[in-house]
């Protein structure tokens, strides 16, 4: 077991395929068996985000949320909406980052900032190029090109493996 202090994630949102309840027994695994964990980062984006602030509550990890930008909120709606407050609420500390351009942008840098303060990254990820800037190809690129600790987790052929650390 390797301690952790902090754990961060990126991942899917919705993709049709994907087994979620494969994702949430990996995530909670991953979260029990790692010793030291005293903060859980993330940017609170509907799936795999929310799955992971969930799990992390539900062990007592402490929450970060990490708000691409002021406003966040009008990129949800209905149960994903009402999730992202409630976890919001939970959190232990936000960081609102400060906008500089568009919202693949903000979404990117978000992201980058969850891997750089993580000591381990999980990547809820099939592999694939990001569909747009920011997506999880893209933050799991610079997590690696740091060379931070990332565990892919892909929800479609089932399998976990290290990508970098």
């Amino acid at each position: 077991m390797r301690t952790m202090g902090r754990i961060g994630v990126t991942g899917h949102q919705a993709r049709e395929g994907l087994d979620w309840a494969w994702t949430r027994t990996k995530v909670a695994t991953i979260l029990q068996e790692a010793a030291s964990v005293d903060q859980a980062l993330t940017c609170l984006a509907v799936g795999t985000d929310q799955l992971f602030a969930e799990e992390a509550l539900a062990i007592g990890i402490a929450l970060t949320a990490v708000i691409p930008f002021e406003g966040y909120d009008r990129c949800f709606e209905g149960v994903g909406l009402e999730t992202y407050r409630n976890l919001l609420a939970r959190s232990a500390r936000t960081v609102i980052m400060e906008r500089t351009g568009t919202d693949q942008e903000a979404f990117l840098a978000a992201g980058v900032r969850v891997a750089d303060d993580s000591d381990l990254l999980i990547a809820v990820w099939d592999g694939e190029p990001a569909a747009g800037l920011g997506g999880t190809a893209d933050v799991v690129a610079h997590a690696v090109a740091c060379g931070r600790q990332v565990l892919q987790l892909n929800p479609f052929s089932r399998t976990v493996r290290r990508l970098a650390g």
